[in-house]
């Protein structure tokens, strides 16, 4: 999907910004949040899509199956 920043995936890599206590949000949307939030902004289409995550050098709690991945929290935003 093409999209203004030609972002395609996040990781560890990127310089995204941490909360103040040490949470991250990241904004995966069809439109911009706002330019204050776009680096954690990850384009995605307006239908439905498949989001993945790739543990590479998993903890033994991830192998064990005790493990269990951040809850992703639909949001509806106003502006």
């Amino acid at each position: 999907m093409n999209n203004p920043l030609n972002r395609y995936n996040i990781g560890q890599r990127d310089r995204l910004i941490s909360n103040n206590d040490g949470s991250m949000d990241i904004y995966i949307q069809h439109d911009s949040h706002g330019k204050d939030k776009e680096t954690n902004w990850l384009p995605a289409p307006t239908d439905t899509f498949d989001l993945v995550m790739r543990l590479y050098w998993p903890k033994q709690a991830v192998l064990d199956g005790n493990w269990t991945p951040p809850t992703v929290i639909p949001c509806l935003i106003i502006i």
